[in-house]
């Protein structure tokens, strides 16, 4: 199941992303930049999986979390995860204060974004008055490879 994970930068979406096609569905991993200031720059996560690109935008608030083989969309999801991370945190930590978020569209779906990013860190909070899962690095903080 060993499969490389290409991230991209978008800079039309202001994010750091990767497809990682798993069977016959594409996982998107994705983290944008949403606001930012002198010393602090946010980003969202989010991440969709779905069966045809050209729908993607329309299915995103209706796609199936696991997807058709969930053990190994978790596993590369995982992994997608960290090299897209990674590739934001390395983007920006060097000149700012970065705080990663994300929220959700139901509770099943906060549930399983906290099982996994909890994992890496990521605790409840209150961002902008809106309950998120977050985690924040101080300028200069993260290490390559982490």
């Amino acid at each position: 199941m060993k499969q490389d994970i290409k991230v991209e930068w978008d800079s039309e979406e202001s994010e750091f992303y990767t497809l990682v096609p798993i069977d016959k569905q594409t996982l998107k991993i994705a983290i944008n930049v949403y606001e930012w200031s002198d010393t602090t720059i946010y980003g969202n996560i989010y991440i969709s999986l779905y069966t045809k690109r050209k729908h993607q935008r329309h299915n995103m608030d209706n796609v199936i979390m696991t997807g058709l083989n969930p053990i190994k969309t978790v596993i590369l999801g995982m992994r997608a995860f960290k090299e897209v991370e990674n590739a934001f945190l390395e983007g920006y930590n060097d000149r700012f204060k970065v705080i990663l978020s994300c929220n959700w569209t139901s509770s099943s779906r906060r549930d399983a974004y906290y099982a996994f990013l909890s994992k890496r860190g990521y605790r409840y909070d209150n961002l902008f008055g809106e309950k998120v899962i977050m985690k924040i690095w101080k300028k200069d903080e993260y290490e390559q490879g982490e």
